[in-house]
């Protein structure tokens, strides 16, 4: 027995034309998204209302409105050609044996520090998927649209956009252990690291923390930290810490690997909270199964 017997199944060229006329409220507007004249779209529709046996859009004198029949059918349309999508675009994929990529835009320091690592046990398990990360350490001037996932730098208003929790950040200070010999035993008290060199990060954008800020959220407030500007790119602050230039403010998911391995060291016992650390996705882009894929991977793995 057939999975469609008894039913008057449509054509998928009139399912499609019916889901654009439903998003754009427009049988005019479907038609020019499709490439197809308006007749086309019309008769489809209609055709597909004498098959459901009911009226699924209200003409109007400019455009047209789903019915509640066709606001349900349309529902189950969309969820069929998405999933319709994604397994032709999987069945290329290894019909052709090529790697989905997954593009991913970060600054210079997490790509370095937190996410390629994170890649190297990501591709043990999804040898299909390839990960290109595209490092920005401006929120201004790139066009998120042209990446699937990204990691924003500093403050902003990202809540238009889709986003998931990875991690919860901790912020607090860090210097190398050659630096740290002039402290003496540690932990310091803050106070003592207040009149060190504090190395600052000339920023491009509204920095989530300064040293100012960080000071006065662990209770020590003074009106001009001494800071020596290092850079305006955190992965060279970095290394100047490293090197044993000064003391630097690091971000938990960045340089946790580097405090493990004792190759920088925290002088001060005193954290403070910052921003959950969040991947965004631009609600404009449909994520591919790849980056669903890499997306899930990343939040579970954290």
């Amino acid at each position: 027995m057939s999975r469609f017997d008894g039913i008057d199944v449509p054509s998928l060229a009139g399912l499609v034309m019916f889901d654009a006329a439903a998003r754009l409220g427009s049988f005019s507007a479907a038609a020019a998204e499709l490439q197809v004249g308006q007749p086309a779209v019309s008769h489809a529709i209609r055709e597909l209302e004498r098959r459901v046996g009911g009226p699924l859009f209200e003409r109007l004198h400019r455009g047209v409105r789903l019915t509640d029949v066709g606001e349900a059918l349309a529902g189950d349309v969309d969820l069929g050609i998405d999933r319709l999508e994604r397994g032709l675009r999987a069945a290329t994929t290894r019909a052709t044996h090529r790697h989905a990529v997954v593009r991913l835009a970060v600054s210079t320091a997490t790509a370095s520090f937190w996410l390629m690592p994170r890649i190297r046990r990501f591709k043990l398990e999804h040898p299909d998927i390839d990960v290109q990360c595209v490092t920005s350490d401006s929120t201004v001037t790139f066009d998120f649209t042209s990446v699937d996932l990204f990691i924003p730098v500093g403050r902003g208003d990202w809540s238009d956009l889709d986003r998931w929790e990875v991690e919860t950040e901790q912020v607090f200070p860090i210097c190398s252990p050659s630096f740290a010999v002039r402290f003496g035993k540690l932990p310091v008290s803050v106070e003592t690291l207040a009149v060190e060199t504090l190395l600052h990060l000339d920023e491009r954008h509204d920095s989530r923390l300064v040293w100012s800020d960080w000071f006065s959220r662990v209770g020590h407030a003074f009106a001009t930290p001494t800071q020596v500007t290092v850079a305006n790119d955190y992965a060279v602050l970095l290394q100047a810490t490293l090197e044993g230039q000064g003391v630097a403010l690091g971000w938990r998911h960045i340089v946790e690997s580097l405090v493990e391995s004792g190759q920088l060291v925290r002088p001060v016992e005193e954290v403070v909270n910052g921003e959950p650390f969040y991947l965004h996705a631009s609600p404009r882009r449909d994520l591919t199964e790849a980056a669903e894929t890499f997306r899930d991977w990343l939040v579970a793995a954290a």
